[in-house]
C-alpha cells in the first residue's frame, strides 16, 4: 500500500517545496552554523566557544555538528542558492513522509493530502535554515517506520534506529525520536509476546544510538534544558499565542485532532502513546507547535476519509495504475524542477544593520541585538558578539545583562560599565537606545532603523 502512495506524497510535497524556494536566505542562525562548521573542517569539532567575548573559552553543545557541516557543504557547493536547494529538498522530503504517513491508514487520496494541510500550515514556521528541519525530517521518517514496524516490519525497527543514531549528531531534538521510540515499543512488547523481545531490544538500540555522537551523554544536556526551562525571553520559546496566525492555527489544529478523536473510531494504544505525549509537548511553546500537526496526520486522515466518503458515497479508489503513478511521478518532478530554478541566490540582509558594518570596531566590547549575533560572526569575524543564537553558554549572566541592558531596566548602565561594553548596536526604537540618545551619548552611525552608539 506504502508503494502506490509515494507519487502522490511526491507530488504535495514538491508543491510545499515551490512554496519553501520563495523564501530568502537569511535566517539569523545559520550564520552561526555555517561559521561553526568553517571552524569544524579546518581545526577539528569546536567544542568551546570561539565567537563570543562574554564566554569565550565556555563549553559548547555538539548535538548539531553533522547538521552544520551538511548546511555548510550546501553552502560551498552552490553558496546562498545551494543553501535555498537544501531547503527546499528537505521542506519536499518533510511533507512527502507527512502524506506517507497518512496515506497508511486511508485508501482516498484527497483524505491524506487533506490531513496534510494543517501540518503545511504549522511547519511552514520551520522551513529554515537551520539542522532544525532536518531534524524534522528524520522526526517525520521515524514516525513512518515505527508504524510500519507496528505492523510487522521488524526491518523498518531497524531503520527507526539507524534514524535515531544520525539524527542525535544532527539536532538535539533527537531526544523526542528516542522517547517516542520508547513508547512505541514498550506498547509493541505488552501487545505482542512474539515480537516481545525485537521491540525491547530496539528501544535499548535507540538509547544507545542517541550516544553514539562525539558528546555522547552531554548530547542530551541541551534537549533537556529546553524541555525543563524553556528560554520564554525568546520569541519561538515562548507560549502559544492564539492571537498570532501560528496560535491560531495550532488552536484550530488541536481542535481538529480533538474532535477527530473524540468522534472518530476509537483510538487504541498504538496510537494514545505517541499521539498523547507530543500534542503535551506542542503546548509549551510554539517552536513544538509543527509536531502535533505531523503526527496528528494519520489521525486527521482517518477523519478526512469519513468525510470525502460522506460527500462522495462509493467504493475508496483503487491504487494508481503505471500510468497514472507515472503521471504525478512526472508532475512531482516538474515541480521540482521549477522549485530549484526559482530558488534565490543572494543573501537577504534587510534585517540585519549592513551599514554598520564599516564602522564596526575590533575587538571586544560590542553589545549587540540577540537575533543580529549570529549574522555579526559571519559579516564581521574580527568583532566577537555579546551574545547570539546559540543561547545555551549565555544562560544566566550573560543573557540576563542583556535583557537588562536592552530594556533599560533599572541597573542597566551599571550592567554596562561592569561588562565593559564599548558600543551598542541596537534599534532606534530599543528602550537603550532611547535611553542613551536622552544622556547624550554619542551616535558613530544610524539608519533610518538601527543606531551605533559609542559608550562614553
Amino acid at each position: 500500500m506504502l508503494r502506490g502512495t509515494w507519487p502522490l506524497a511526491l507530488l504535495v510535497g514538491s508543491a510545499a517545496g515551490l512554496a519553501a524556494a520563495t523564501l530568502p536566505v537569511g535566517d539569523p542562525d545559520l550564520f552561526w552554523h555555517l561559521a561553526t562548521a568553517r571552524e569544524t573542517i579546518a581545526h577539528g569539532l569546536v567544542t568551546h566557544d570561539l565567537f563570543s567575548w562574554t564566554v569565550r573559552g565556555a563549553p559548547v553543545s555538539l548535538d548539531q555538528w553533522l547538521g552544520q557541516l551538511a548546511l555548510y557543504a550546501a553552502y560551498a557547493l552552490g553558496e546562498w542558492r545551494g543553501v535555498a536547494i537544501l531547503r527546499v529538498v528537505e521542506v519536499t522530503a518533510l511533507v512527502a513522509l507527512i502524506v506517507a504517513n497518512a496515506s497508511l491508514v486511508t485508501r482516498r487520496p484527497l483524505a491524506a493530502v487533506l490531513a496534510t494541510v494543517p501540518a503545511l500550515v504549522l511547519t511552514r514556521v520551520v522551513w529554515v535554515d537551520r539542522p532544525e528541519l532536518t531534524g524534522l525530517v528524520l522526526f517525520a521518517a521515524l514516525l513512518l517506520l515505527l508504524r510500519l514496524g507496528r505492523d510487522g516490519s521488524f526491518a523498518a525497527l531497524a531503520g527507526a534506529v539507524a534514524i535515531v543514531a544520525l539524527w542525535a549528531n544532527v539536532h538535539g531534538s533527537f531526544a523526542l525520536g528516542v522517547i517516542v521510540t520508547i513508547l512505541v515499543c514498550a506498547e509493541g512488547a505488552l501487545r505482542d509476546a512474539a515480537g516481545r523481545r525485537v521491540y525491547v531490544a530496539t528501544a535499548i538500540a535507540a538509547v544507545f544510538a542517541s550516544l553514539a555522537t562525539p558528546a555522547g551523554l552531554g548530547a542530551w544536556t541541551a534537549p533537556g534544558y529546553h524541555l525543563l526551562s524553556p528560554p520564554r525571553a525568546i520569541q519561538e520559546w515562548a507560549t502559544i499565542d492564539v492571537s498570532t496566525p501560528l496560535g491560531a492555527a495550532y488552536a484550530a489544529t488541536l481542535a481538529l485532532v480533538l474532535v477527530a478523536a473524540l468522534l472518530g473510531p476509537r483510538l487504541d494504544l498504538r496510537e494514545l502513546v505517541v499521539l498523547v505525549p507530543i500534542a503535551f509537548l506542542s503546548l509549551t511553546a510554539a517552536r513544538q507547535a509543527p509536531l502535533l500537526a505531523i503526527v496528528a496526520a494519520p489521525l486527521l486522515a482517518r477523519g478526512a476519509d469519513a468525510l470525502v466518503a460522506l460527500v462522495s458515497p462509493g467504493r475508496p479508489a483503487e491504487a494508481l495504475g503505471r500510468a497514472g503513478s507515472l503521471v504525478l511521478s512526472l508532475l512531482a518532478m516538474a515541480i521540482f524542477a521549477m522549485a530549484i530554478a526559482i530558488t534565490p541566490t543572494t543573501l537577504d540582509e534587510g534585517a540585519y544593520p549592513v551599514g554598520a558594518l564599516p564602522q564596526l570596531p575590533a575587538g571586544d566590547g560590542l553589545f549587540a541585538r540577540y537575533e543580529w549575533g549570529g549574522w555579526l560572526i559571519w559579516r564581521a569575524p574580527a568583532t566577537p558578539v555579546f551574545v547570539d543564537g546559540r543561547l545555551t553558554p549565555y544562560i544566566g549572566g550573560v543573557l540576563d545583562d542583556y535583557h537588562a541592558i536592552l530594556e533599560a531596566r533599572p541597573g542597566w548602565q551599571d550592567a554596562v560599565t561592569r561588562r565593559h561594553i564599548r558600543w551598542l548596536l541596537v534599534e532606534q526604537s530599543d528602550p537603550v537606545a532611547v535611553r542613551a540618545t536622552d544622556l547624550g551619548w554619542p551616535l558613530a552611525w544610524r539608519s533610518t532603523r538601527d543606531v551605533l552608539i559609542k559608550v562614553p
